[in-house]
């Protein structure tokens, strides 16, 4: 889908950060940098939904984390978004069971996301 330098490893040791908000804002949720404000927002591709870039933290917070698995649903990357959170589950390196994708911390969603919608 999206082209990137991003490498899978890249986004699966990535430390949760506002460049790992940003990056699922730009390429999950399809937003921009607002002009308007001072760039203090993203916005969606019709400026009409803003949301404030220092509240959007995906990475850390769960509702919104719901929010950006239901934008995977709307781009129809389920299958892809599963077999992502698959991996960066795993790679924590740890005995990894069905309850451990079901608990699934925001940044691991987060990064799934990314890893399903890149395409890496």
């Amino acid at each position: 889908m999206t082209q990137t330098a991003l490498s899978r490893e890249q986004v699966i040791t990535m430390e949760v950060r506002p460049k790992l908000d940003a990056l699922v804002a730009q390429h999950v949720m399809g937003w921009h940098k607002g002009d308007s404000w001072g760039g203090m927002y993203w916005e969606d591709s019709d400026k009409c939904c803003r949301y404030e870039i220092l509240v959007f933290k995906p990475s850390l917070h769960t509702s919104m984390a719901w929010r950006v698995e239901e934008r995977i649903v709307e781009l129809r990357l389920q299958a892809k978004y599963c077999v992502a959170l698959k991996q960066v589950v795993i790679g924590t390196g740890e005995y990894v069971g069905m309850f451990d994708y079901i608990h699934a911390t925001p940044a691991q969603r987060c990064k799934a996301a990314l890893l399903a919608v890149l395409d890496i």
